[in-house]
């Protein structure tokens, strides 16, 4: 008897054992990806840093040749006791499309927190991947645990139906949440990653049939299911999956104890009109609006043209009916790349229940605008910020944080015009930003006829193009690295006289290369020359404490 029950215990374990031993030599050999979030770099100055994995984008998105966007901020891989760490969670937002660099609210944070603790060792860094949701945050959770983080901060919920593993996306392994939560589990062993791939080239990943990021616009490639209507089962799937995730992300950091900041979403409601609609005869409808027929409010209940079409006409004549019809339009858009309000409950319902500390940037955004309707003023299409915009949200995050009372000592605190002149955007950036968006604006989604193509020869400059234009559609045209025109636009700033933009170029370059002591002695130079001696020395400052670190490793 105790032989049948041993040899049935060594017959189940045997399938395990097998497993086991072929993971093992997979990794001895290389196969696969190890998905870890952070990869060890070693700084110029000799010290150990961590830095977000380039290729862990290939885990989500899963039958497409798309590599996410992301930034690529160094912290310590021993964290100091003058250190203050924030994780920020998110999307492109997070990551600052299409502007990114400095334009980034958690690096334009970052740049803010420093200058109030001149003496603290601050790190903001950004987690987002582009076209990702709150699969992909919960995956990475216990990951930004390990960090020992002193905050976190989550923006996210744009992408809950297109983004990697949502309920409408191209990217996807089934619509149940336990499902999809199970396969990221698994995707992180080798022999798994191996069992998929022999799949995959057995029965084809079906791409003759799908579009490509070369051919179309990501939005196109990410939209597997296009129409959702407001209230309908994918709809609700979407609104489920995403409280669903979130709930199990801040559980987690509760249970660990790490303060954690929500905010709502904005949208632009004024300026983008719903992607895709029901039918509607506009023209024979804008006659009934003229008309003050009463039918038009009924159908525009219903229809989000309609909602659009009315809420635009009453812009001049009702602001109130306007914002209550622009915000309709945009719930009805059945092509849902603005999240729904549905979304913002969640976040608020979540922050209210758990007491957590939340930022209603929806309600921020609005608070600037003529008429608390909320368009291209601060938004620079559909749901991501421009500059400015950009600037908004970090604000709002660097007051709830002194709200807060994390950090103590306030007494270098930056008011919010000496910031706004201190945005560390370079001009070229933000032009390159503007040309990525005004590209956008031609292709689909926002002209539907574009559909499986890009715009084919589009200028943004035609005729006395300027410096800072020339290079920003150089970089637009990867004609040459970054890296390169950025520093040439230094050197020139510096000998033409322009102090500040040759300032705002070293500031970016801080962003960059956060270990480079070369980089703060640029930014020094430029306050020097600017005459402001006090911001002079904390760049100075941060150069010689890099310098001591390597010497200190010599």
């Amino acid at each position: 008897m105790k032989k049948k029950i041993l040899f049935r215990i060594i017959a189940a374990a045997l399938p395990i054992i097998l497993i086991l031993l072929v993971e093992v030599v997979l990794r001895l050999f290389g196969y696969g990806e190890g998905y870890q979030l952070f990869n060890r770099v070693r700084g110029e100055n000799g010290v150990e840093y961590l830095v977000v994995n380039p290729n862990l984008s290939k885990k989500y998105f899963k039958d497409t040749d798309f590599r996410a966007d992301s930034q690529f901020d160094l912290f310590l891989r021993q964290k100091t006791d003058s250190t203050f760490r924030v994780f920020v969670q998110g999307a492109s937002t997070v990551v600052g499309y299409p502007f990114y660099r400095g334009a980034s609210f958690p690096r334009l944070l970052k740049h803010r927190l420093s200058r109030t603790f001149p003496e603290k060792n601050v790190e903001v860094v950004n987690t987002g991947i582009t076209a990702v949701n709150s699969y992909t945050l919960w995956d990475v959770t216990d990951k930004i645990i390990d960090q020992k983080p002193d905050l976190v901060i989550i923006y996210a919920g744009h992408n809950e139906y297109y983004g990697a593993l949502g309920v409408g996306s191209s990217a996807s392994v089934g619509s149940h949440p336990v499902l999809v939560r199970s396969y990221l589990k698994l995707k992180n062993l080798r022999f798994f990653q191996l069992i998929e791939n022999a799949l995959t080239g057995l029965m084809g990943t079906g791409a003759q049939n799908k579009k490509s990021v070369t051919e179309t616009t990501l939005m196109e490639v990410m939209a597997k299911e296009q129409e959702i209507p407001l209230n309908s089962e994918a709809f609700v799937a979407g609104i489920s999956q995403f409280e669903g995730n979130l709930k199990r992300i801040l559980d987690k950091y509760e249970r660990h104890g790490i303060p954690v900041i929500l905010s709502t979403l904005v949208s632009n409601e004024k300026d983008v009109k719903p992607f895709i609609s029901d039918d509607l005869d506009k023209e024979n409808f804008v006659e009934s609006i003229e008309e003050n027929k009463s039918e038009v409010h009924e159908l525009a209940q219903n229809n989000a043209d309609a909602a659009y079409i009315l809420g635009q006409h009453y812009l001049e004549r009702n602001p109130d009916s306007a914002k209550k019809y622009l915000h309709l339009a945009k719930e009805l858009d059945l092509l849902r790349f603005r999240a729904p309000e549905k979304i913002n409950e969640v976040i608020m319902g979540q922050a209210h229940e758990r007491k957590l500390p939340l930022v209603d940037m929806k309600n921020i955004f609005e608070s600037k605008v003529p008429n608390g309707i909320l368009g291209d003023e601060l938004v620079a299409e559909h749901v991501h910020p421009n500059v400015e915009g950009y600037f908004v949200m970090a604000d709002a995050f660097y007051e709830k944080v002194k709200a807060l009372n994390l950090l103590e000592d306030w007494e270098h605190y930056v008011p919010y015009e000496e910031a706004f002149d201190d945005i560390p955007v370079t001009q070229i950036d933000s032009l390159k930003g503007k040309l990525a968006v005004e590209i956008l604006k031609q292709s689909w989604p926002y002209d539907l006829s574009m559909s499986g193509t890009k715009p084919v020869g589009y200028n943004y400059v035609t005729q006395n193009p300027t410096f800072e234009e020339t290079t920003a559609i150089n970089l637009h045209n990867h004609q040459e690295q970054w890296q390169y025109l950025i520093t040439q636009a230094y050197h020139k700033y510096n000998e033409d006289g322009d102090y500040k933009k040759a300032l705002k170029v070293a500031q970016t370059l801080i962003f960059e290369f956060p270990e480079q002591f070369k980089v703060y002695e640029m930014a020094g130079e430029m306050c020097q020359k600017l005459g402001d001696d006090a911001y002079a020395e904390y760049y100075f400052k941060k150069s010689r404490y890099l310098k001591s670190m390597k010497a200190s490793l010599e």
